[in-house]
């Protein structure tokens, strides 16, 4: 660009749910001008078109961007980007310096480490749900699970039981704990006994597959009963694969529209764009992660 156009904060925040800008083609900027900016939405946009470019080692300045704000479509933003763009692996290390600090990590944690599709993040959300003392982290904890290990609302998605006693004046929530994690573990078991190898991202307690994705979606956007919250996740996986621009999806957050999304399925199937992806393969705008 011969002039650089600040883009308003306000315009920005769409990326805490999306990858694309309505109004604003991102790659008219300079990644670099942007991550260099003073103001912190713009730092986010610099790091989602560095990495939509291929270079993911920008995602080494999440941390810093945490540390800066407390706002919560900031962490959502990042933390949407720290999963669906790089490796478990990172995503621990993005959250080292966040352990147990009082921040409510712990929330966003759970997201981007679902977000990395890797059968090795089941482990830590169990772990992550056993210290789990609020209940919305418990809640996101076993929507993760879900996530990964269930195609459709089933057990894991219906939590672990809670009883209410009372002792004297004081209320005692109890959470059975011992039952569920039971639950996961065994659909654990069983989806990694049907796993080709290591390392195999996995949703739905299946191999991962773009174009599969795709499909499932296709079919789910256009059903009776399409689980809002599912649809909402596979339709941010499927966009930060693709980088197919999927904001139509959706007339507000609640109300999904079923003719936009059966369209951009559909074009995505109809084109030559499937076969550059393959099954067990993530990607972030078609740049293969972990390569």
């Amino acid at each position: 660009m011969s002039k650089y156009i600040p883009v308003p904060e306000s315009t920005l925040k769409i990326l805490s749910i999306g990858f694309h800008v309505p109004g604003v083609d991102l790659r008219s900027y300079n990644p670099s001008r942007l991550l260099g900016s003073d103001e912190i939405w713009e730092q986010i946009a610099g790091l989602f078109l560095a990495c939509e470019l291929g270079d993911s080692s920008a995602l080494r300045r999440i941390p810093a961007i945490m540390k800066g704000s407390d706002a919560y479509l900031v962490w959502r933003a990042v933390t949407n980007l720290a999963g669906l763009a790089s490796t478990l692996g990172f995503v621990k290390d993005v959250f080292k310096p966040f352990e147990k600090d009082g921040s409510g990590s712990e929330y966003f944690m759970a997201t981007a480490l679902g977000l990395t599709l890797d059968p090795d993040a089941i482990r830590m959300l169990l772990t992550l749900h056993n210290d789990a003392s609020d209940e919305e982290t418990r809640y996101q904890i076993e929507r993760e699970l879900s996530y990964l290990l269930e195609d459709t609302n089933g057990p894991i998605s219906r939590g672990a039981d809670e009883s209410i006693e009372s002792e004297d004046e004081d209320t005692v929530h109890v959470i059975n704990r011992e039952e569920y994690f039971r639950k996961v573990g065994d659909a654990l078991s069983l989806m990694l006994g049907q796993l080709p190898g290591p390392n195999t991202p996995i949703l739905g307690g299946k191999v991962f597959d773009v174009v599969k994705l795709a499909r499932q979606l296709l079919e789910r956007v256009g059903g009776a009963a399409p689980e809002i919250g599912r649809v909402h996740r596979h339709r941010l996986i499927f966009e930060a694969a693709t980088g197919v621009n999927c904001a139509a999806f959706f007339d507000s957050p609640v109300k999904l529209n079923s003719l936009q999304a059966t369209a951009i399925l559909e074009t995505f199937l109809e084109s030559d764009d499937v076969r550059k992806f393959v099954p067990r393969q993530r990607y972030f705008f078609g740049h293969p992660i972990g390569d």
